[in-house]
């Protein structure tokens, strides 16, 4: 009996670590799971809705690489910072002692955002988790003249302003405003903006994100 109950004992105890050692690996194997399958795919779906919602437009998401969802967008473009700018211009030509001269101001409203058609990608990495977001390089998408005044238009005696020195004018103010916008700050404006919006869907989700400028991918920056 003393024999018996021993191995009944050894049958036991190889029964119960048995048993532990399944629950273990399967345990583990759900683990894995949700660290490396799940937790990643709902990272995807939940950063890409959130700049769906954000931008309009869906990213182009990765996981290691793989793609599981693909860019789309329903517009060409997106306005997400707009600036209001006062630009002046004086021209002037002598010609045999005659000058003509112009001054032209004008109140503009620059806006910048993204070029959808460009690409916005979101690469995840399961383990550990994080994520690179890489965006296309933010421009000034438009540059609406709100107002112009003719502050000096003046003829010389005999070298007279023409039609085309006054559109000429016009169009000189008109680039001098795009070149104002894009030295104003506009474009890191637009750009910090992005990556926070886009940093806080990311975090909520338990990853830290990393950033990149597409046509640039190599200067990556940790924000």
């Amino acid at each position: 009996m003393i024999g018996m109950s021993a191995e009944t004992k050894g049958v036991r105890a190889v029964t119960i670590m048995g048993i532990l050692a399944a629950l273990l690996f399967i345990g583990g194997t759900v683990a894995a799971y949700r660290l490396l399958i799940q937790a990643p795919a709902k990272l995807a779906h939940a950063t890409a809705e959130g700049l769906r919602t954000l931008f309009h437009v869906t990213p182009r998401v990765t996981i290691n690489e793989t793609v599981i969802i693909e860019q789309n967008s329903p517009i060409l473009e997106v306005a997400t910072v707009s600036r209001q700018l006062f630009v002046d211009h004086e021209w002037s030509h002598t010609w045999l002692g005659s000058t003509k001269s112009l001054h032209v101001r004008g109140a503009f409203t620059a806006k910048a955002g993204y070029d959808l058609q460009k690409p916005f990608e979101i690469n995840i990495t399961p383990s550990p988790l994080s994520v690179t977001a890489r965006l296309p390089h933010p421009e000034v998408l438009s540059m609406q003249m709100d107002s112009f005044e003719v502050l000096r238009d003046e003829n010389g005696w005999w070298n007279r302003l023409t039609e085309e020195d006054r559109t000429g004018a016009v169009t000189t103010l008109q680039t001098l405003a795009r070149s104002k916008a894009e030295r104003s700050g506009i474009l890191e404006e637009v750009q910090r903006s992005a990556e926070e919006r886009i940093r806080e869907i990311v975090e909520k989700n338990g990853a830290p994100v990393e950033f990149e400028l597409k046509e640039h991918s190599a200067e990556a920056h940790t924000r």
